[in-house]
């Protein structure tokens, strides 16, 4: 209840602050009138004027002069350059975290494995342990494959990315 009574009266207490602004003869400009015959000023507009993408176009190839075709040659080849630098910046990052995977598959692989053997250490010596023994096994293989094929399915995107990155 008290946190109520004091949210609202702290709200009623915020008040927006309200100034004029006045501009006197001397090119001053101060928060009281310079004479009896002073106006504010209309300052509403101020800091939220956005013009619009197209008028600035037309503005600017207005008063622009006409670019010639060699810095258009130039700065398209700049374009070309950067985005040629990004590519391959791009590249590198993919390449790095493709060889993470990598190692990440080869710890996953690792750790199950790991799980695997450990759990095979419990196996009782009859028929029953043997044949728990030869699931894991299978089961063991099954881990290896996969995460084989995950590494080469790395490998060629790897080597696909070290190509691109070539021919750039």
């Amino acid at each position: 209840m008290d946190r109520k009574i004091l949210t609202f009266i702290i709200a009623m207490m915020a008040n927006p602050v309200i100034a004029e602004v006045y501009k006197c003869a001397d090119g001053k400009y101060q928060a009281d009138p310079c004479d009896e015959q002073s106006l504010p000023l209309d300052l509403s507009g101020v800091g939220s004027v956005v013009s619009q993408s197209g008028d600035v176009g037309i503005v600017e190839s207005e008063s622009s002069p006409t670019i010639s075709d060699k810095s258009d040659t130039k700065s398209a080849a700049k374009k070309q350059n950067f985005s040629a630098y990004l590519r391959k910046q791009k590249i590198e990052r993919l390449i790095k975290n493709l060889e993470q995977d990598k190692k990440k598959a080869f710890i996953s692989r690792d750790r199950r494995i790991a799980q695997l053997r450990s759990k095979g250490n419990r196996a009782n010596n009859n028929l029953a342990g043997a044949t728990w023994q030869q699931s894991l096994a299978q089961e063991m293989t099954a881990v290896m494959q996969q995460a084989n094929t995950e590494v080469e399915s790395i490998d060629r995107e790897i080597a696909s990315l070290r190509d691109e990155l070539k021919q750039l």
